[in-house]
Order: C-alpha cells, then sequence, then structure tokens
C-alpha cells in the first residue's frame, strides 16, 4: 500500500508539471512581437542628381547612398554694406560750382599807328610818305587824338639826331594841317633821335626802317576816354 501511494504521488507532481509548462508556453506565444519579421524584399534604386555645377550627371542609387537634399541660399556679397539707419549720417557736401563767366564781347581795335620813311639826314616828306599820309586821312579825321614821333637811326651825333627827329616829326604835322587845319586841337608832337629801333642798325635795310615818324592815332569816342 504504502508503494502504492508513492507512486501516486509521484504521477501527480509529474502531472503539474506539465500543466505549468504548458500555461507559460501558452502566455509566451499570445505575446506581441517586438521585431518585424524579414521580408527578404529588394530595395529598388532611384534617380539621383550626383554632382553640380557644369560637373553634373545622373545616375541610380540605392539609399542609404543616395545624396541627401540641401536647402538652397544666396550667397552673401561681400561688396554690399549693410548701413545702419540707428547711426548718424554725415551731411551732404555741395559742390563748389564753377564760376560763370561773362561772354566776351570782339575786341575792337581803337588804336592804329602810320609809319612814313626819311631819307639820310633828310627831314622832307617824299612822294611815298605823302602818299600814305593822305591815303590815312579819313582815319585821322575820324580820331580823337594823334601822336607824331620822330625817329632817326643810330649814325651821327647824338645831338644831330635829336633836332632831326623833331624836324621829322614837324614836316609830318604841316602836311596835315595844310590840308586839314581842323586836325590842330588832336595833335601832338613827339620826338628822340637814336633811339626806339624796330629793326637792326648793321644793315642799310634796318636803318632805312629806323629814320621815320609814326602816327599814333586813337579812334575812341570822348564819352569812353
Amino acid at each position: 500500500m504504502k508503494a502504492t501511494y508513492l507512486n501516486y504521488r509521484r504521477l501527480g507532481l509529474i502531472g503539474c508539471c506539465t500543466l505549468m509548462a504548458a500555461s507559460c508556453s501558452l502566455f509566451h506565444s499570445a505575446a506581441p512581437q517586438d521585431h518585424p519579421k524579414s521580408t527578404g524584399a529588394v530595395v529598388p534604386g532611384q534617380l539621383a542628381q550626383l554632382d553640380f555645377g557644369r560637373q553634373a550627371a545622373f545616375g541610380h542609387c540605392v539609399p542609404p547612398a543616395c545624396p541627401t537634399r540641401t536647402p538652397k541660399t544666396l550667397a552673401k556679397d561681400s561688396s554690399v554694406r549693410t548701413v545702419d539707419r540707428a547711426a548718424p549720417s554725415s551731411p551732404a557736401q555741395s559742390i563748389p560750382s564753377e564760376p560763370l563767366t561773362p561772354p566776351t564781347s570782339p575786341k575792337i581795335d581803337t588804336s592804329r599807328t602810320i609809319i612814313v620813311q626819311f631819307g639820310l639826314g633828310s627831314a622832307k616828306l617824299g612822294p611815298a610818305a605823302r602818299s600814305s599820309l593822305n591815303g590815312a586821312m579819313s582815319a585821322l579825321l575820324s580820331a580823337h587824338q594823334i601822336t607824331i614821333i620822330g625817329r632817326t637811326d643810330n649814325t651821327g651825333p647824338l645831338a644831330f639826331n635829336e633836332s632831326l627827329a623833331l624836324a621829322r616829326a614837324l614836316a609830318v604835322r604841316d602836311h596835315l594841317l595844310s590840308t586839314h587845319p581842323r586836325l590842330t586841337p588832336t595833335l601832338s608832337v613827339k620826338a628822340r633821335g637814336a633811339c626806339c629801333f624796330i629793326s637792326a642798325n648793321d644793315t642799310l635795310a634796318g636803318r632805312t626802317q629806323n629814320r621815320r615818324v609814326e602816327l599814333v592815332f586813337d579812334l575812341r569816342d570822348k564819352e569812353r576816354q
């Protein structure tokens, strides 16, 4: 009897263990799966730009080896300078304007000079000298001031040249008054020999030009004087 009791007790223990093992396997199979089952499917490739600019090219790639898109930004221009509106601005400098030049009026010739020549050591008016004076008579009549200046070359004594220069100037004055006496108030006489040469005295032609009388007459109106 005692052996039979032990056998029954052992069978009961084995049955209990079997039920416990079955219950554990039941709860384990009912738990949700944490990791997805691998399907073994192949990821398809995609078309992507592999470079930029003139070196840009397109080709197939498989993620994650494909290039990723980046946000586009504008390049900063270093030549553009930001203006701080809070900072005080310097006052604008005015550019000085150029002075206006008044229009120039045409220059009017108000003076004229006539030269008559004389022979060596002579104060006599020759035909050429008389012709020059008569040809300029209309201008002389309109002049308000006429200055007659006698000259000589450098030959001979200085005292002789001084008297000769005066004699030549008086000869011209007398010729003008003989034909037009009304010129008397406008005439003045000056003389200086061996002075104020217009040509060199080392040649005959130069000395001939220096033996002369100059008539300088002013054509300005009396109101402008």
